[in-house]
């Protein structure tokens, strides 16, 4: 059972899919080899229990015998201790539970409706990714295309001083907590980045990298670094856009990331630019939402020229105009001299001067139709305007992405909550008022929405296998459906750990409640399996259910304690390459926590509602006869 919980997580699609690929199988491998070493090598080892190997071992730990009495001891303390809590503890709850079982199941009820309150409030929020302290930050600067590199240089040497600044004002020594600083201008390239932080070139860019020391040699966050480093750099006259933001850590994208898709047409263009001025407004208005950015930048200036409605009606178009003026400016061929081995273009156009000035591009003459020479600007209407420095499209339609990301440190709203607000409040009024635009969601709206539409089919996948073979393996349809009704009680733990620590919900979260299903179905099984023997032997059915609760509380409890020993110091793991597993951790921990409770106290109480009902049914049927009682025990079990 343990092997099918795993099994959704070799089938998790898109980015997080591989980006965790080899997780369920080494899982899966391990659990397999453990139960072919329980099954073949074990018995052979017990078997030789008096043999020569035992007495070879026994001389090869002789040394060891003086800590026997300390080991007997603390044996001895545990044992004690563990019949003290099943005497005093155990036993009166579980008593108190079977008599008071409708107040029991609306507690147990109340607490799983809790968890559930938290994750649907935003007290437990749910992030695809877990916050990660990275070391490598970044700061891109950009200025209008055609900005001199020497404006942009003097921007990126502040930046740079002000990253040297902030690590000393944040180092509690002399030593800076930061290692190095690279600045470059000319080109920033952003790694497996698309829409604003792709690869960009020109004069008008530059960036700052920089690498601070390892998280545990220093007091603060990369978060609270970029934010004094933001207010140390200041702002820039005319820049477009000033991004700080770490290093792209997991499976990439922002944290709110759309697309708005509209037709070419100048109508449409003009309602999507005017949509994504909106959207970029609403998200300033949210507390903590920073580096708000598309990827619709303008270019260079440039003169854009439409012929006027006269001179279409003499038959002059917009190549006749756009020919006539590229000769002039850029020239036109007139014919090829042969310098020795060389071919030689001859062009002929304006002189360098004239094409220097606005009114020679007004005086161009342009030769009509009906055969008349007439300046360009009585033929077309000349605009001057800055043009785009890259036109993007999606499926034959311009489209403009729009990004953000969130500062942890100041807002306490994730992706979701932003883009679920935008999708319910923002998105139906501005598709209204600008018909000819479209949304697209992408990032990590996108890739939570792919990644557990995935995870949760497989799961229900694997619940249903899980059904099977437990209906097969005890005959019976209810034991199962109450065994993996136990699963929603232990994700109920998970949630309440997570919401104790202040962590939000993540894709890992989800894979540990998966992992947690299978643990949880063992100590189940491991209950009613003690429980139908109890039964079978004709023991009184409540009587059966504080008899196995008292004999089988070793065996649950030390599974899921030695299970939580076990994860407790990842949980508590501070280091760079641990803080992907931290949340995965968490929910097995609180979620062992719970279900250690939830499966010594709800099972039994949920097994004796099902054989109440059974006695009631069998006493009907056998026209109260005194076997009924028996029998329906037995059909219990």
């Amino acid at each position: 059972t343990t092997v099918i919980t795993f099994l959704p997580l070799c089938f998790v699609s898109g980015v997080m899919g591989k980006f965790i690929a080899v997780m369920p199988f080494a899982f899966i491998t391990a659990l397999i080899m453990s139960l072919g070493e329980s099954l073949l090598i074990l018995p052979g080892h017990l078997s030789h229990e008096k043999g020569l190997v035992f007495t070879v071992l026994g001389w090869l730990l002789f040394p060891f015998r003086v800590f026997l009495p300390v080991l007997t001891w603390l044996q001895k303390g545990c044992d004690q201790g563990l019949q003290w809590v099943v005497r005093n503890c155990y036993r009166p709850l579980l008593d108190l539970a079977l008599a008071n079982r409708l107040s029991t199941m609306a507690v147990a009820l109340s607490v799983l409706m809790m968890a559930v309150a938290l994750v649907r409030s935003g007290v437990t929020p749910f992030s695809l990714f877990p916050k990660i302290d990275a070391n490598r930050l970044l700061a891109k600067v950009t200025f209008p295309d055609g900005t001199p590199s020497s404006v942009t240089d003097e921007a990126t040497k502040r930046i740079e001083q002000a990253a040297f600044q902030t690590g000393q004002e944040l180092s509690q020594s002399d030593d800076s907590i930061v290692r190095l600083v690279h600045r470059s201008v000319g080109q920033i390239a952003a790694q497996g980045e698309v829409g604003p932080d792709a690869r960009v070139s020109g004069s008008h860019v530059g960036a700052v990298a920089v690498e601070l020391v390892d998280g545990e040699s220093r007091d603060v966050t990369s978060e609270q670094f970029i934010s004094d480093w933001r207010l140390a750099a200041g702002s820039f006259p005319g820049v477009e856009s000033l991004v700080f933001k770490t290093e792209n850590i997991g499976p990439g994208g922002k944290a709110v990331e759309f697309k708005l898709l509209a037709r070419s047409d100048p109508e449409a263009v003009r309602q999507l630019e005017e949509a994504v001025e909106r959207c970029k407004e609403w998200l300033a208005q949210y507390p903590g939402v920073i580096d708000i950015d598309d990827d619709s930048h303008p270019g260079k200036w440039e003169y854009q020229i439409r012929v006027k409605p006269e001179a279409e009606a003499m038959g002059v178009s917009l190549a006749d105009l756009a020919g006539t003026v590229r000769a002039s400016y850029y020239g036109e061929e007139v014919m090829r001299l042969q310098r020795g081995r060389h071919e030689v273009k001859l062009m002929v156009r304006y002189p360098q001067e004239e094409r220097r000035s606005v009114a020679t591009l007004n005086d161009i003459r342009v030769t009509s139709p009906d055969g008349i020479k007439r300046p360009l600007d009585e033929l077309a209407e000349i605009e001057i305007k800055r043009g785009y420095s890259e036109i993007n499209r999606l499926s034959q339609k311009r489209s403009i992405t729009v990004v953000a990301d969130i500062d942890v440190a100041k807002s306490s709203l994730t992706s979701g909550q932003i883009t679920g607000d935008m999708e319910k409040r923002l998105m139906p009024d501005l598709l209204a008022e600008y018909p000819l635009v479209s949304v697209r969601w992408e990032g990590e709206q996108e890739q939570t929405q792919e990644s557990l539409e995935s995870l949760g089919v497989g799961f229900i996948v694997a619940l249903f296998a899980m059904f099977v073979l437990l209906t097969m393996e005890f005959k019976s349809y209810f034991q199962p459906l109450l065994i993996i009704a136990i699963i929603p009680f232990g994700c109920a733990g998970a949630v309440f750990g997570h919401a104790l620590l202040g962590m939000p919900l993540t894709i890992f979260s989800m894979f540990g409640l998966v992992a947690l299903a299978g643990v949880v179905v063992n100590d189940s099984i491991v209950l009613i399996d003690f429980i139908n023997h109890r039964v079978r032997s004709g023991m009184p059915l409540f009587e059966s259910l504080r008899e196995a609760g008292r004999l089988r509380f070793r065996p649950v409890f030390l599974t899921s304690v030695t299970t939580i020993g076990g994860l407790f110091p990842l949980m508590t793991e501070t280091s760079f390459q641990a803080q992907f597993l931290v949340p995965m951790a968490t929910s097995l921990v609180f979620g062992l926590a719970a279900t250690t409770l939830i499966v010594l106290v709800l099972v039994p109480v949920m097994y004796s509602f099902f054989g109440t009902l059974a006695e009631s049914v069998m006493d009907e049927e056998s026209d109260g006869q005194e076997v009924g009682a028996e029998s329906a025990t037995h059909a219990v079990a």
